[in-house]
Order: C-alpha cells, then sequence, then structure tokens
C-alpha cells in the first residue's frame, strides 16, 4: 500500500505544479490545458461514448496484431532453432526487415490493405513480429547446453529436448518481448489511425490538434496509456499462468 502511494506521489505533484502555473499565468490554457480541463473533458467524452468507441477500436486492432504478429513471430523463432543452415541464411533477412521504421511502410499497407481496420492490424502486425522472431530465437540459442547433451545421452528426441528444456528455459525471452511489443502493436495501430482513419484513438488525436482542442488530445493520451497498461496487466496474468502449467507439465 505504501509503495503504490509512492508511485502515485510524483504524477499528483507534477499534476498539481502544473494546475497552478497554469491556473496563475491563465493566457496559457489555450496551448497547455491543465488537469481540470483535462479531466473535465475525459468525463464528457467517456459519458458520450466518444471516447469509449475510441478505445475499443484501437484496442481491438492493437490486440489482433499483437496476437497474429507474436505468434507468427515467436514459431518462426523457435522453427529457426531446429535449423541452423536455415537461422543463417534468414538472418541478414530479419536485420533487414528490423531495419525497416514501421512509419515509412505505413503509406504502402493503406494501398496493400485498404483504410479499414484490416490494415491498422496489419501495421501492429509488422510492428511485433521481428522482436517476437528475434527474441523467441535468442531464448532458444541461450540455452544451457550441457542439459541439452544430457538428454541426448538419454535418446531424447529433438521435439522432447524442444518440449523438456528449450520452451522452459527460453520462457523469460519471449515474455521480455510480448511486454516490449505492446508498445509496438500500439505504436502500429496508431500510426494507421493517425494516417487514414475515421475512428479510434490516433484519429480522435489527430484530430483535436487540428482542431486546436488540447484538452481531448491529452485526454485520448490518457485512454491511449491506460490501454497499455491493460494490456501489460493482462500479458503479466498470462505469464504467470503459462509458466505454472509448463512447470506442471515438465
Amino acid at each position: 500500500m505504501k509503495m503504490n502511494i509512492l508511485k502515485i506521489l510524483p504524477l499528483l505533484i507534477f499534476l498539481l505544479i502544473w494546475e497552478f502555473i497554469i491556473s496563475s499565468i491563465g493566457n496559457n490554457t489555450f496551448l497547455f490545458s491543465k488537469p481540470s480541463s483535462i479531466f473535465v473533458a475525459l468525463i464528457e467524452n467517456l459519458k458520450n461514448l466518444q471516447l469509449v468507441y475510441d478505445f475499443l477500436i484501437t484496442g481491438y486492432e492493437t490486440i489482433m496484431g499483437f496476437v497474429v504478429g507474436n505468434a507468427i513471430g515467436i514459431i518462426l523463432g523457435f522453427s529457426l532453432w531446429y535449423s541452423e543452415l536455415i537461422a543463417k541464411i534468414s538472418k541478414p533477412y530479419i536485420i533487414a526487415i528490423g531495419a525497416i521504421p514501421i512509419f515509412a511502410i505505413a503509406p504502402m499497407t493503406i494501398m496493400w490493405f485498404g483504410t479499414g481496420a484490416f490494415a491498422k492490424i496489419m501495421m501492429a502486425t509488422l510492428s511485433t513480429f521481428t522482436i517476437a522472431l528475434s527474441q523467441s530465437y535468442l531464448g532458444s540459442q541461450n540455452v544451457d547446453i550441457n542439459q541439452i547433451n544430457l538428454l541426448k545421452t538419454f535418446g531424447a528426441s529433438k521435439f522432447t529436448i524442444f518440449r523438456k528444456i528449450i520452451i522452459p528455459s527460453s520462457l523469460i525471452w519471449v515474455f521480455s518481448s510480448l511486454k516490449l511489443n505492446i508498445g509496438f502493436a500500439l505504436l502500429g495501430a496508431f500510426i494507421g489511425e493517425f494516417i487514414s482513419s475515421e475512428e479510434g484513438l490516433g484519429y480522435r488525436i489527430l484530430k483535436s490538434s487540428s482542431l486546436y482542442d488540447t484538452s481531448l488530445l491529452l485526454a485520448s493520451l490518457i485512454c491511449l496509456v491506460s490501454l497499455a497498461f491493460l494490456l501489460n496487466f493482462i500479458v503479466g496474468m498470462f505469464e504467470k499462468k503459462f509458466v505454472r502449467y509448463i512447470q506442471k507439465t515438465n
């Protein structure tokens, strides 16, 4: 309880200072808004369900892209463990794909997949794929070789080694990539909405900035941060249950 208060305290101090400075100066409210105005804008737009709808749209696009991108990346990353030759051939291509900024290919994804939700899902998928692939592969490569050799001496198959050693030892790498990819999935969906959309938090932020509605813009950012916290919490819960399941089955 005490630690939670200490975590919130810096934020409260910052908000109080912000409110005091802007209220004292007065004429900068238009540019910087203030916490009380942001809170009012947040409540009003939650009541009329505008931000709720945008939150759900962005959340759907982010989650779908997050799941698809990580699933494909993790499967391919672990598949590279089976063949060292394919891993060496694939390495420069993986580096090349990872080096391309997602913002650079955003216009092409709009051309390929249209302006609907599917394009944003693909943006989130592409944002998460490379990290999931590289982290799962690196996790499989950093397993204790002595444990693998021990199982080999007992005649264990490659699949048994993979199930008993590779997966449990790589979990820390996999879940690190999942937590990291929450932000990248959000970024992909957000950029897609920012470029071409009529719904979602990215669209709402773009529209409010064009109307110079700073309070609504910052209220939308709060919703975006809340979505990131929610997804991080879900991944954390999934991590605990999955690790417990792996420990039981092994």
